[in-house]
């Protein structure tokens, strides 16, 4: 039996297709067998025309054609694909939705904020201490979302049009940026509870690497900022030949390192671990569960 989930993201794209590796527990772990990552970049087009242009859209579907060849070969019995912010964005995305459910027979939904968060969190959920609080940020392309953990449930949960590729293409609006700071402010001042961090997606991931920490292991907020200061000094050429990132990946750490590096400061944070698990973990756990209670 095999799952997939196809993430589309507003810098990237993304098929994965496991197996579980039991079949009669809820709780089960899952073997990735096939994983492919495509810098699409639909934050390009959107943020900046609020629609997806013919290339992007063009590449879009080749890249759904090439997904869903994929998931044939794999014999994928199950699947998902989802899409996030510049899609939620983007006013021709209806039509290119349609038009790729014709062509490749993929149906896409494009979710909001909350349900993002909610799918991040059936992943990050199984690598955290159930028993501590935490502040759990998801920095993309085209937003961040934030939710307060506490002893395993999300207690206050918000989502933000502030994200890496939209930063880049100077789309980030001041008033979203004071949104966000008064929000932690009040999140703060609210709980009186000293809490950690929980980052995912994959620039916090890298930043953690680069400092030497393990993906279970939480990385101190000195640490942090030394390694993005780190990046900050160096250029896109030395980011992708002496760091070995992705060029698209190159483009935008830094972006995503500040995003968090100013809300560990603003709620006075000292540590914050980032498992290597995101939106296409979720979905993947999701569609275990539906599974396995219709059985």
């Amino acid at each position: 039996m095999k799952f997939a989930a196809i993430d589309i993201g507003s810098n990237a794209i993304r098929l994965a297709i496991t197996r579980p590796l039991r079949e009669d527990s809820r709780d089960t772990q899952f073997k990735m067998i096939e994983f492919t990552r495509l810098p699409l970049r639909l934050g390009d087009d959107v943020f900046n025309k609020n629609q997806i242009g013919k290339k992007k859209a063009e590449l879009l579907s080749k890249s759904m054609q090439a997904f869903a060849l994929l998931m044939d070969v794999y014999n994928v019995d199950y699947y998902r694909a989802c899409a996030t912010s510049a899609m939620r964005d983007a006013q021709n995305s209806s039509e290119i939705i349609k038009n790729i459910q014709k062509q490749t027979g993929i149906k896409i939904t494009v979710i909001p904020g909350k349900e993002e968060s909610r799918l991040i969190q059936l992943a990050v959920l199984e690598k955290i201490p159930r028993k501590h609080h935490l502040l759990h940020i998801d920095v993309g392309g085209g937003s961040t979302e934030l939710a307060y953990l506490k002893n395993g449930k999300v207690r206050q949960y918000e989502s933000f049009n502030i994200g890496t590729v939209r930063i880049r293409e100077g789309k980030v609006k001041d008033s979203e940026q004071q949104r966000m700071k008064k929000w932690l402010k009040e999140l703060k001042k609210e709980t009186s509870d000293e809490f950690q961090a929980i980052g995912t997606g994959g620039n916090i991931v890298k930043i953690n690497q680069l400092s030497g920490v393990k993906t279970n292991e939480f990385n101190h907020y000195k640490d942090f900022q030394s390694t993005l200061k780190m990046i900050k000094s160096m250029t896109k050429h030395d980011r992708v030949y002496e760091l070995k990132l992705n060029p698209d990946r190159a483009e935008v750490i830094e972006y995503a390192g500040n995003i968090v590096w100013n809300i560990l400061k603003i709620c006075n944070i000292q540590e914050i671990m980032a498992p290597n698990v995101g939106l296409r973990d979720g979905i993947i756990r999701d569609l275990w569960n539906n599974y396995y209670e219709s059985k």
